[in-house]
């Protein structure tokens, strides 16, 4: 059934991070032709039919079980190929949009596929029932369902041949390594051969799924770790705790916490009342 919905948006509500344009559902999409773009971004999930899209001078062509992003002011163009072209689609703006779609791993406007397309049509639907709903802030409730669609799209988003679940699933012996040694020295070459790669390649892969590099990780994780000993262990002294989480003095484990934090370790313990 064909549903469109304008959320009622108060001032205030396009002043919030995400805040919800249109939302809604065709039976058959018509063509849409837009040389000017479209001034909010959009997302549009198939699951049925099949259809031509056209950004600028790129052709594709869109199944069911893909998804389109469009970004604001860039030119498209997209009608049906085989009928019913069935679309579910939202329109989203805000200042976290472009930075909440760069994290998924969407830069560019374009064809995504997604490893589960039927959560993602549950958000839309989601979001499409609230915005009917009438309740009272509306604006900040339809927000709060788009922040949850982006973070679960940046979960099943798909940008080259692997999906960040299967990087993630690839990593897992290196991810409980890690926390399974995190008071012991390790290195790239000892981290790699957990799952028999090279230390490049899994340099690649802790990028593509945690967006930084396998130390920097380590190095989290271990701050992370000390933080909970301040908490849980206040009869540890700082050298003690720079000890048990990996590194080789207490000034270096400052040093690594300061970067990271932008903090001492003496300022978190006073910040939260740890004596």
């Amino acid at each position: 059934m064909d549903k469109l919905v304008f959320p009622t948006l108060a001032d205030a509500d396009r002043k919030l991070p995400l805040y919800t344009d249109i939302i809604g559902h065709w039976d058959n999409q018509e063509t849409i032709d837009r040389p000017q773009g479209f001034p909010h971004y959009q997302w549009l999930q198939v699951t049925g039919g099949e259809g031509e899209l056209w950004i600028g001078e790129e052709r594709y062509t869109v199944k069911a079980g893909q998804g389109f992003c469009l970004f604001p002011g860039v030119p498209h163009r997209y009608s049906t190929i085989r009928e019913p072209w069935d679309i579910y689609f939202i329109s989203f703006g805000g200042n976290m949009s472009k930075e909440m779609l760069a994290l998924a791993g969407i830069k560019e406007p374009g064809l995504y596929s997604v490893t589960d397309s039927e959560m993602i049509v549950a958000h839309l639907r989601g979001i499409l029932a609230m915005a009917q709903s009438g309740l009272p802030f509306l604006g900040i409730e339809c927000s709060k369902l788009v922040y949850l669609f982006l973070l679960d799209l940046m979960k099943v988003i798909q940008v080259s041949t692997q999906s960040a679940q299967q990087y993630y699933t690839k990593l897992n012996p290196v991810i409980r390594y890690i926390e399974e040694h995190i008071d012991s020295m390790m290195s790239i070459q000892e981290l790699s051969t957990r799952i028999d790669v090279t230390p490049q390649y899994l340099c690649r892969l802790f990028k593509q799924s945690m967006g930084m590099r396998p130390m920097e990780y380590v190095n989290r994780e271990r701050i992370n770790r000390s933080k909970e000993l301040m908490f849980l262990g206040r009869e540890y002294k700082m050298h003690e705790i720079a000890s048990m989480v990996g590194f080789e003095s207490a000034s270096y484990f400052s040093s690594v916490f300061k970067k990271l934090e932008n903090m001492s370790p003496e300022q978190f313990k006073k910040m939260h009342g740890i004596h």
